[in-house]
């Protein structure tokens, strides 16, 4: 009781003049016990009377008011009884230990934030002076970097941070002065290797590896530059082979951060990737026209900016060059290839400068638009894709020279022609194929479509230059699908179309998928690995891992942040009118070079001299491995080593045979897009083709 409150501490509220008196028990409520009003006197205090030596004693009857003035009295009373009253209130109960916490917390986070402003100012001039020892480095050495290579340096990446394991350049390259012409490039020199001769002294001073990497690798090969090129065409190397094959990051999911790939190419080459031609990507023309192009333009460009690239970098000058990309990369590389040839041939009689070409390789290859396209068919049907029916229907009616099983075939209400008949199996074979992604027969789908129409858009109206789009199926599985002419051949473009009726619900599902990985051995995945969706590598043991069909819009997302294209140098000083995209619909690329064949180019290209890689992964439904084995047979070169299979780690990767001039490999349980799906093999076959290993 209130009472007992009072009485504990011996204090008591004044109610009466300072002077001596009792309270009749009777008045006070019910509530309480009656309680003595006693008085003061002048040995005690509040809390009691003061014993001999001070000490607080239990008071009599009775306290004398003493010294206490009565309006510090009256304070005191109104100060207690508003205690009280508060008191006998239903107050909700504190948890001291949470309360503290919560308090400690508060100064911990303010004392933390104080330390990491610290930091993060001492990091920053760590970093600057970091950067700056980098800059005057490569300044240092004008024979190896050019003040425009110098300019191009990307010291790091927003969503990453510092790159300073391995020395990464950024920029644009004109190679049309008239005209405006300027191809956007990214260089990702060999990470952590050696240095360079013109490096070792400084080295040695310093006792550590050089950060820009070097020029020969742990076995003392020499480290080749690679260049990458992705196809379409009109699909970006930037998207596809830097950010989503075998660059040295992947975006992280939301599209805001990177992660490492560690099977990177750059553990064993300096690789170079370029957006071909202008007006893809970043890379761009002030000049209109530009824009209606083919494959002797692309390949003119694509030799001067090489040329102009090693004025910029003349440590590269002698370091041995491959070409390699993959889908209409099978136009572009051989197509490269033979100019860098004949260009070398030309020079050879003046003091122009050489390219030291010394092979390349090509995956999935778009080669010979017949062979290809027929060579599809059948894989679908030995895949169980289509019906008997449908895949003898289309083989007897469809000729393949010029179109493509894929392209948008018009319907007809009775089919008389053969054409005709074409059309209606071609559509037929569209419709059981249903929501698959064809460049990895066996992969699911991003279920989000925007990203799609823009690719596939582009590559519809590369082949077919504007045709209407058709409705292919009754339930409205997508409007159409890239060619197999060519632009089926759309290198990064995934397919992901969806069931049109599904869309919204789809786009609400915007988690990744989950994909079920088959056993493998620690030290070659069978099948997409989980740390291009999470930092933890796949140990092979059977269980769920996340697959992501979405890493094209995570790029997407990525590359179109106004602080990555800032630290990249692309889209400063001239603004673009176009978002970076994968691949672009901007572009008019000639149909009767799509439709070409490159076998006339190999037949060139064999007699050179040059190392030929040319692989397939298996899984691909777009330009399968069926029509590439039938091309390269139809070169009729003569067997150096039988077919065999070759090994990653305990696994097979595949199966390889060596002819005189080219070799022949397959990527077990690869796609399409082979460094994507197969990173580990790829990088094993990669590695060992330019160091002149045998798989």
């Amino acid at each position: 009781s209130h009472c007992n409150i009072i009485e504990s501490f011996g204090i008591l509220p004044v109610i009466a003049p300072p002077r001596e008196h009792t309270v009749n028990a009777n008045k006070h409520s019910n509530n309480c016990r009656p309680c003595t009003v006693e008085t003061f006197n002048p040995n005690t205090s509040f809390l009691g009377t003061l014993a001999p030596g001070g000490s607080p004693q239990r008071p009599a009857s009775t306290m004398r008011a003493s010294f206490v003035p009565r309006w510090l009295r009256s304070a005191i009373s109104a100060a207690i009884l508003a205690v009280l009253i508060f008191a006998a209130l239903p107050i909700p109960r504190v948890d001291a230990a949470r309360s503290t916490s919560s308090s400690f917390g508060g100064i911990r986070a303010t004392l933390n934030s104080q330390r990491a402003t610290g930091t993060a100012a001492n990091s920053l001039n760590h970093e600057d002076d970091r950067l700056s020892g980098r800059i005057a480095d490569l300044h240092a050495r004008p024979s190896e970097y050019s003040s425009e290579a110098v300019a191009d340096l990307v010291p790091h990446l927003p969503g990453w941070g510092p790159i300073d394991d391995f020395n990464m350049f950024a920029g644009y390259i004109t190679v049309d002065d008239a005209n405006g012409r300027a191809l956007f490039y990214i260089l990702a020199e060999a990470r952590n290797a050696p240095p360079s001769e013109a490096q070792n002294q400084q080295q040695q001073n310093r006792g550590a590896n050089d950060v820009g990497g070097g020029s020969v690798d742990d076995s003392g090969a020499t480290m080749p530059l690679v260049l990458w090129l992705n196809g379409g065409p009109g699909c970006s190397s930037i998207g596809g082979g830097f950010m989503t094959e075998l660059g040295p990051f992947f975006p992280m999911p939301g599209g805001q951060d990177l992660q490492r790939n560690p099977h990177a190419w750059n553990e064993f080459a300096h690789v170079l990737f370029v957006e071909s031609p202008a007006f893809v990507g970043f890379s761009y023309s002030n000049t209109t026209l530009d824009a209606i192009v083919g494959d002797a333009r692309t390949a003119a460009d694509s030799r001067i900016f090489l040329l102009r690239f090693l004025e910029r970098f003349p440590r590269f000058r002698d370091t041995p060059f491959y070409v390699s990309g993959e889908s209409y990369a099978g136009h572009y590389v051989p197509n490269l290839a033979l100019a860098i040839v004949e260009g070398n041939k030309a020079a050879a009689a003046t003091d122009e400068p050489k390219i030291n070409l010394k092979g390349f390789l090509v995956g999935n290859p778009w080669t010979d638009t017949a062979i290809d396209n027929m060579g599809a068919i059948d894989y679908w049907w030995t895949h169980a894709l289509v019906s008997d029916q449908t895949a003898q229907g289309v083989r007897a009616n469809c000729n393949f020279s010029r179109i493509g099983p894929l392209d948008p075939h018009p319907a007809h209400q009775e089919a008389q022609t053969r054409d005709e008949l074409c059309d209606d199996f071609c559509n037929r074979a569209f419709d059981e194929l249903g929501s698959i992604n064809i460049y990895e027969i066996y992969a699911d789908l991003c279920v989000d479509p925007p990203g799609l129409r823009r690719q596939v858009e582009a590559l519809h109206w590369a082949l077919a230059g504007g045709a209407e789009a058709k409705p292919t199926s009754s339930n409205g599985v997508a409007e159409f699908l890239p060619l197999a002419a060519s632009a089926a051949v759309a290198t990064s473009a995934r397919v992901k179309t969806v069931a049109e009726g599904q869309r919204s619900q789809q786009q609400q599902q915007r988690p990744r998928l989950q994909a079920q990985n088959r056993r493998a051995d620690v030290q070659d995945s069978s099948s997409f690995t989980s740390y291009k969706s999470s930092r933890m590598s796949y140990a092979g043991d059977g269980s769920d891992s996340e697959y992501d069909p979405c890493i094209d819009d995570e790029t997407e997302i990525y590359l179109n942040l106004p602080e990555v294209q800032k630290a990249l140098h692309a889209n400063q000083t001239v603004k673009l009118p176009w978002r970076w995209t994968d691949c672009t619909r901007s572009i008019v690329y000639s149909r009767e070079d799509l439709l070409s064949s490159m076998l006339p180019v190999y037949d060139r290209l064999l007699q050179a001299n040059l190392r030929i890689l040319i692989y397939s992964g298996d899984v691909d439904g777009i330009v399968p491995v069926v029509g590439t084995r039938r091309w390269v047979a139809s070169l009729r070169l003569k067997e150096r080593a039988a077919w065999r299979p070759w090994f990653s780690g305990t696994q097979v990767g595949g199966y390889v045979v060596e002819y005189q001039g080219l070799t022949f490999a397959t990527v077990r349980g690869a796609g399409h897009m082979v460094p994507y799906v197969q990173p580990v093999r790829a990088a094993h076959m990669a590695k060992a083709f330019l160091m002149g290993q045998a798989l």
